[in-house]
């Protein structure tokens, strides 16, 4: 259990970094200042469309949408992966640089964002069917990949790759990880989950309850950002997370070593001594 609290522990860490460097920020609020904005374009663009194409354009909107703001949520998470790199390696995190870095990347995330969105779609009609087994198999692998996403991205942005050598470069350092990775996911999952669980609380009474009555216009702005806010702070700490045991397991990798002292250190901080072979990705 020890380890996998460790995740608990690394967040402070990564509040730490913040503190020191508040510029690591801003993924989180370039996430946020883009997402919300299309957010409500894409719900106006559903109320104000032809009636005589009912669902079909419903449906398309709601593909194109949830694309599009995959693409905002994944660009984001890219950005931060730059930044953190550069933060505990040179202790300088630069945003142009990450943007140069995740424009390159731009290809694999159209890839990411627009698989994950065919599964939302693929979901929504399997619950307009009321398949519930299939629902769930589908949100099953709609985890997976979306865990695949982050996993991948620092070898995107930070080495340059593809997406399929992203996927190759990072089946190559899963398959010897000493890093006790797959631990920290159930902890990270559990931690986003009560964070998104807290928010989404809060926007429903607060934004679609209180305020929706006061004014149905602040209520929906206020909601959308808090829902986008809470999408953008898990992307935030899974990119910051898998950045981190990117970093460390090439470490591991290039020193042919498993010592916690080539960890990065928010991760240094935090974990114990690790025994090779332990951890799985």
């Amino acid at each position: 259990m020890g380890s996998f609290f460790r995740v608990f522990s690394f967040m402070g860490q990564v509040m730490g970094m913040v503190g020191k460097n508040p510029m690591l920020l801003a993924p989180i609020v370039i996430n946020v200042g883009a997402a919300v904005p299309l957010h409500i374009m894409f719900i106006l663009a559903s109320v104000f469309a032809p009636a005589e194409y009912g669902s079909l354009i419903d449906f398309a909107l709601m593909g194109f949408g949830c694309f599009v703001l995959y693409f905002v949520d994944y660009f984001s998470a890219g950005l931060n992966t730059s930044m953190i790199a550069d933060q505990v390696t040179t202790g300088q995190a630069s945003l142009g640089t990450a943007f140069s870095r995740t424009l390159k990347a731009s290809p694999g995330i159209v890839i990411f964002a627009a698989v994950t969105a065919l599964f939302d779609l693929l979901e929504q009609i399997a619950n307009n069917q009321r398949s519930f087994i299939r629902e769930i198999l589908i949100g099953i692998l709609r985890t997976v990949w979306t865990t695949a996403t982050y996993v991948m991205m620092p070898a995107m942005v930070i080495e340059g790759l593809g997406f399929v050598g992203s996927f190759k470069r990072s089946k190559q350092l899963m398959e010897n990880d000493p890093t006790q990775v797959g631990i920290g996911v159930v902890g990270l999952g559990l931690i986003t989950w009560l964070l998104s669980t807290a928010i989404f609380f809060v926007a429903n009474f607060v934004a679609f309850r209180f305020l929706y009555n006061i004014s149905p216009v602040l209520g929906t702005i206020v909601g959308l950002f808090l829902i986008n806010l809470s999408w953008a702070l898990s992307a935030y700490l899974k990119s910051t997370y898998y950045t981190c045991y990117y970093l460390w397991a090439r470490e591991c990798e290039r020193n042919h070593s498993a010592s916690t002292a080539l960890a990065p250190e928010p991760l240094r901080n935090v974990i114990g001594d690790v025994q090779p072979g332990m951890g799985a990705w």
